[in-house]
């Protein structure tokens, strides 16, 4: 396999940073640079990220809707059954 030099500058925290995530994997740092080079995936950015997420919570959210509305629906029908169960026990006493 044919190697080729690149010099990339970084500063002092950045060079930091990269040895001590390759030294935790026991990797030197060019293997590290060079697999999160062959992964990264441009498609994947964050915006769309950011679709799909907002995507998912907007049907998290109607879903949480409709347990709500049937909640309180449930809620409204027990409430009233207990006002008429106080007035019938009213009337009785």
């Amino acid at each position: 396999m044919k190697t080729e030099r690149l010099v990339i500058l970084l500063s002092p925290e950045e060079k930091q940073a990269i040895t001590v995530k390759a030294k935790a994997l026991k990797l030197s740092a060019g293997e590290m640079v060079r697999r999160a080079v062959e992964n990264y995936r441009p498609d994947a950015d964050e915006e769309s990220l950011l679709r799909t997420l907002a995507e998912e919570l907007k049907h998290a959210a109607a879903e949480s809707r409709a347990v709500l509305e049937d909640a309180l629906r449930e809620l409204g029908a027990t409430r009233e059954y207990f006002a008429a169960k106080r007035c019938r026990d009213s009337r009785a006493a």
